[in-house]
């Protein structure tokens, strides 16, 4: 489990209302990573950790991009109308550069040029940017104007940002500014939150195995069952859009692996590995993939056809102890189908009844009387088998 923090800053409009937050790494100090695992590292938390809503609500998420995100054929992870693209000051203007910006506007995105202070001719990104940042500090009100009337035609939102008095407040507003963004309107706000680590070694199965134009979603599906905490990702990823009817509600890890398809599974998991979030595995880690273990080779004893459902159940019955939140809380992030969050809250159903006995097992069940169908014994070996499994994987993670 690893405590992770996210900053983020409002960004507000000519009437002062919020329209969106730029999103802001805010790990250790030392040592600092370079741009590409910040990046990284700030998607990975708002997307999979926290949930993009969650952090910005309804309002757009403005995230920074470095050469390499814009040049990547992977698809960005964020929606169009949901994100815009920062590029840096430092990224070249580059052939591979520009055409990266031009696959991102047809696709919806909004880009924003970040520290803005182009004095060599004319700028092929502003043709394509929708708004411009003025860093405030590193220029003089002169500065400023001529910047504004030099670039008076382009149809683009000019934002002030780090406004950090009035008196600048006051000066921007002058000039015509359309965004501000500063210490004069809101610092940046930190939010905590904890996080399940996935094994690099899963994620970089998961990349090898994607460059295989045979390989299927089950076979994607198998390699995510063996880590927890990409499961959980994967799972929460793939249902992000459910609560706004973009897809339909999910009942197992495999429809997620399909509903998020190649390009953004990739992404995806691409996006972990730079943020380095973690390596290796502990006790909580073995009981979740334990449980889900179990309850699948229980549903392959009792209801074969519910196998793919049970070990998700299994899986996301844990993630309470995993994430230290209530169960409840946990589910609300994931949107799954009604029949699994009846399993999970109240055991009921067939699902349910599979999940009762595993639990029941787990806290000493050697006279229960188990409601899934099986006997006694059927579901002793089904724990063994599980437990056995979950050791082998958790140890492999912990050699990497």
């Amino acid at each position: 489990m690893d405590s992770f923090l996210v900053g983020r800053q409002p960004v507000f409009d000519a009437e002062f209302e919020v329209q969106g937050y730029e999103l802001l790494f805010r790990g250790p100090a030392s040592p600092r990573p370079g741009g590409d695992s910040m990046t990284a590292d700030v998607l990975v938390r708002a997307g999979l950790d926290i949930g993009l809503e969650g952090l910005v609500g309804k309002k757009l998420a403005f995230v920074n991009a470095t050469r390499a995100f814009l040049v990547s054929d992977d698809a960005f992870p964020f929606a169009p109308g949901e994100t815009v693209v920062e590029i840096l000051e430092d990224v070249p203007r580059d052939t591979e550069v520009l055409e990266g910006c031009r696959r991102l506007v047809a696709a919806g995105y909004t880009l924003a040029l970040d520290d803005y202070s182009w004095s060599d001719g004319p700028d092929p990104l502003m043709d394509l940017a929708s708004i411009v940042k003025l860093d405030v500090l590193a220029q003089s009100t002169e500065q400023l104007a001529t910047m504004l009337r030099r670039f008076g035609n382009a149809n683009v939102k000019w934002l002030a940002e780090k406004v950090e008095t009035h008196e600048q407040l006051r000066v921007c507003q002058d000039l015509g500014f359309d965004l501000y963004q500063g210490y004069v309107l809101s610092r940046p706000e930190v939010v905590k939150g904890n996080a399940l680590s996935p094994s690099r070694l899963a994620c970089l199965r998961i990349i090898e195995r994607l460059c295989d134009p045979m390989t299927s979603a089950r076979d994607i599906e198998k390699i995510v069952q063996t880590d927890a905490a990409l499961s959980y990702r994967f799972l929460r990823a793939a249902g992000a859009g459910a609560s706004r009817g973009l897809y339909r509600k999910i009942s197992s890890v495999r429809e997620g692996v399909v509903l998020l398809g190649e390009r953004r599974l990739r992404s995806w998991v691409t996006l972990m590995l730079l943020s380095d979030g973690g390596r290796g595995s502990d006790e909580k880690l073995r009981i979740a993939m334990t449980r889900a273990r179990m309850a699948e080779l229980v549903a392959g004893a009792a209801l074969p056809r519910l196998i793919d459902e049970s070990f998700t159940v299994g899986l996301v019955s844990a993630l309470d102890i995993l994430l230290q939140a209530p169960l409840e809380q946990v589910l609300d992030s994931l949107s799954l189908a009604d029949e699994l969050r009846d399993a999970l809250l109240e055991q009921r159903g067939p699902l349910g009844r599979i999940l009762a006995d595993v639990l029941a097992w787990e806290v000493g069940g050697g006279t229960m009387e188990p409601s899934s169908g099986l006997d006694l014994a059927s579901v002793e070996k089904a724990y063994i088998e599980a437990l056995l499994w979950a050791q082998e994987t958790c140890d492999v993670v912990n050699d990497i």
